[in-house]
């Protein structure tokens, strides 16, 4: 009887933290669906914002917009590399929200450490190249604002030139 209730515990027990944690599976589920329909929304937005300024651009599998304006030569930064660059930051309504207003390297930041967008981004160019992106806030700031300068889950629209990088 002894072993008997052994082996069915030991049966029981891995099939019961088995059912367990299938049920706390899709316990998230409504936030995976909130960020996808986020994704949806703004490549939407994005898709009308191409459509109404009769752009052409490249789509990365990142969810990136680009067209790349001058390929500049053919070195390319890597993401330990500190950009110097200058540049436009616009939302979809054309609204600037800054620019560098000439040449900055952000205190000597690598690009590892500036937003996602412009890490995939400026990595398809070369020095002297010309960049235009259209980043979903995933890819940038997310749902964080900063300051009162960009709005959290702001899609950016960026006219970067990679002016040079070490």
């Amino acid at each position: 009887m002894n072993a008997f209730l052994r082996a069915t515990f030991c049966f029981l027990l891995p099939v019961s933290l088995l059912m367990a944690c299938s049920k706390n599976e899709y316990a998230d589920a409504d936030i995976f669906d909130d960020v996808e329909r986020s994704i949806v929304q703004q490549d939407s937005l994005i898709q009308g914002y191409i459509s109404e300024h009769n752009l052409t651009m490249e789509h990365d599998f990142s969810g990136l917009y680009f067209n790349i304006e001058d390929p500049g030569d053919s070195a390319h930064p890597n993401l330990n590399a500190v950009v110097t660059i200058n540049y436009t930051r616009s939302n979809l309504s054309d609204s600037l929200l800054d620019a560098s207003f000439g040449d900055t390297n952000f205190d000597g930041r690598a690009l590892k450490d500036h937003i996602v967008g412009w890490q995939i981004g400026l990595q398809k160019i070369g020095r002297g190249g010309k960049i235009f992106m259209i980043i979903p806030s995933r890819l940038a700031f997310g749902n964080m604002a900063v300051g009162n300068i960009i709005p959290a889950n702001t899609v950016l629209v960026c006219n970067v030139e990679l002016v040079d990088f070490k």
